[in-house]
């Protein structure tokens, strides 16, 4: 049987699939928010497994995030800064990190925007 083909770079994980598809349906005040969480616990993880060894590699990491986009807006995240440095940061994870930290990216998104969107419906 023939490998499945993914479009996405994070179509390859279903959870994350879905989770960065209810980001993307959010309304851009909460994506720009929910990116920075994102950066954090990618950030936190890289300090708490000490694959970070100075401040200098985190700015240089967010650097380099930053300065990859090409001013091409082909890609849902790529019209807002902070989402496409968060989406540049764990596309260029490790595999072996990107499969540790998904599950929390997935319920702090889940968790961030479940009440947040049930309110601005009621209001």
């Amino acid at each position: 049987m023939p490998s499945q083909e993914y479009q996405r770079w994070y179509d390859r994980d279903p959870a994350l699939s879905q989770a960065l598809a209810t980001l993307r349906d959010a309304p851009d005040k909460y994506q720009a928010q929910i990116a920075l969480n994102i950066i954090v616990v990618i950030v936190e993880h890289q300090i708490e497994h000490e694959t970070l060894g100075h401040v200098d590699d985190l700015v240089t990491l967010l650097g380099q995030a930053k300065e990859t986009h090409n001013g091409n807006y082909r890609r849902w995240y790529d019209v807002n800064e902070t989402l496409r440095s968060a989406m540049k940061l764990l596309q260029d994870c490790p595999e072996d990190v990107q499969k540790q930290i998904i599950p929390s990216i997935c319920r702090m998104v889940e968790d961030s925007l479940d009440g947040k969107l049930l309110r601005d419906e009621t209001e």
